[in-house]
């Protein structure tokens, strides 16, 4: 089947049209223009789930869409806008309920990102809110909870059992939560484990704003811009998984460049946790779209961030890797399929659909996926295996 030539360039346009200073859209949009793209960069904005960003990124610049496009662009982004004030509500409702269990909580990603970018309003768009606890208090808060009508999305209902999948799921690089829902558009992932992340330090640092009337803990801008990044290398640096990650991450660049304070907390910490090489890659990419450099100064980066950022952008021009790729340049990886596949095989493959299933990710056998992989593997030149291995490295050190 023939390839439409403006699906081939609908990405990496998108990310251009969104992702470039503001100055840069006419000239964005020229380009789309002229490849007849607009179709397919609505499409991608949408899967994307970017599509309040591209209509408020075409008010500012005051884009001419064909007319199609715009009446679709402006219907759907206001849908999109309701259901992430509808999601925010139930995400302070939760934050409430534990803040008056006296159990200690901060939202992250999207809900920091709207609070502290964009003033409560809903150019971000979200699907779920993150919520950040401590380790200790898991089942408290799932408790208190549970009692107002949330239920796991994925799982059995037995935490321990749930807890160990989550540990042995390269996957999750160290992350550890649980996905809960009360209804269609009340959903939330309940965190306590972020790599080598210090929740407690998270907690402690918590900053209090108001969002859609309530007041509610969100995490410090320094740990703002970490935490997407930390969410841009769980999801291996696929553009189609990170498109608002990297977004946000221009934000906060642009956001601690102003306060000194801080800048210095995200580098010292970006040490600390192990994302040095991938902040550095972050900024990498947002460079690649026009902006400045704000975080490297005048070095130049590390090789390692250097490599990351090529993988994005060789993925944004060609399409997503195989993931898998990445166990094959870790051992802690391996360590952790063989452990979960000891502990009960079934249970393990029968938890990773479920968890596939939930993402609408395909669901493959072993095997399938090992032919998979090696035909990817053969694939692969030097340069590529470079980047590979980058991010395997990346996601061991987030993993602790």
């Amino acid at each position: 089947m023939a390839i439409d030539p403006s699906a081939q360039t609908a990405r990496p346009l998108a990310m251009q049209l969104l992702a470039g200073p503001p100055g840069t859209a006419a000239s964005a949009a020229d380009a789309i223009a002229a490849a007849a793209a607009w179709p397919a960069v609505v499409h991608q904005c949408r899967q994307w789930n970017v599509l309040p960003a591209l209509a408020a990124r075409i008010r500012a610049a005051s884009l001419l869409l064909p007319q199609a496009q715009a009446t679709t662009v402006a219907r759907e982004a206001a849908v999109e806008i309701l259901r992430t004030k509808f999601c925010l509500r139930a995400g302070a409702d939760a934050l409430r309920l534990l803040a008056d269990a006296g159990i200690p909580a901060v939202a992250f990603k999207g809900f920091a990102v709207i609070a502290a970018m964009h003033r409560g309003d809903s150019e971000r768009m979200v699907r779920d809110v993150d919520i950040l606890i401590g380790p200790d208090t898991v089942p408290a808060a799932l408790a208190v909870l549970e009692s107002h009508g949330y239920r796991q999305a994925v799982g059995t209902g037995d935490l321990a059992e749930y807890i160990a999948f989550v540990q042995n799921s390269p996957g999750a690089a160290g992350n550890e939560a649980v996905s809960l829902t009360l209804r269609p558009g009340a959903d939330l992932d309940l965190h306590w484990k972020l790599g080598r992340i210090d929740a407690a330090e998270l907690l402690a640092t918590a900053r209090q704003v108001n969002v859609l009337g309530r007041d509610v803990q969100i995490a410090r801008p320094a740990f703002g811009l970490l935490l997407s990044v930390h969410h841009a290398v769980r999801n291996d640096f696929v553009p189609d998984h990170i498109a608002r990650d990297v977004l946000d991450c221009a934000g906060w660049f642009a956001l601690l460049a102003e306060d000194p304070v801080e800048f210095a907390c995200a580098r010292k910490h970006a040490e600390c946790w192990g994302l040095t090489d991938s902040v550095a890659a972050m900024s990498l990419i947002v460079q690649t779209f026009g902006h400045e450099d704000r975080w490297g100064g005048t070095g130049s980066a590390p090789p390692a961030a250097a490599d990351l950022a090529a993988l994005y952008v060789h993925q944004l021009e060609s399409g997503p890797i195989n993931t898998d790729l990445a166990y094959l340049g870790s051992s802690r990886a391996v360590r952790q399929v063989l452990a979960g596949a000891w502990s009960g095989w079934r249970r393990y493959t029968d938890m990773m659909r479920a968890f596939e299933k939930r993402n609408r990710e395909e669901s493959l056998t072993l095997w399938q996926r090992i032919r998979r992989l090696a035909d990817s593997a053969r694939g692969l030149s030097p340069h590529e295996w470079r980047q590979i291995r980058a991010l395997a490295r990346a996601k061991d050190r987030l993993s602790g």
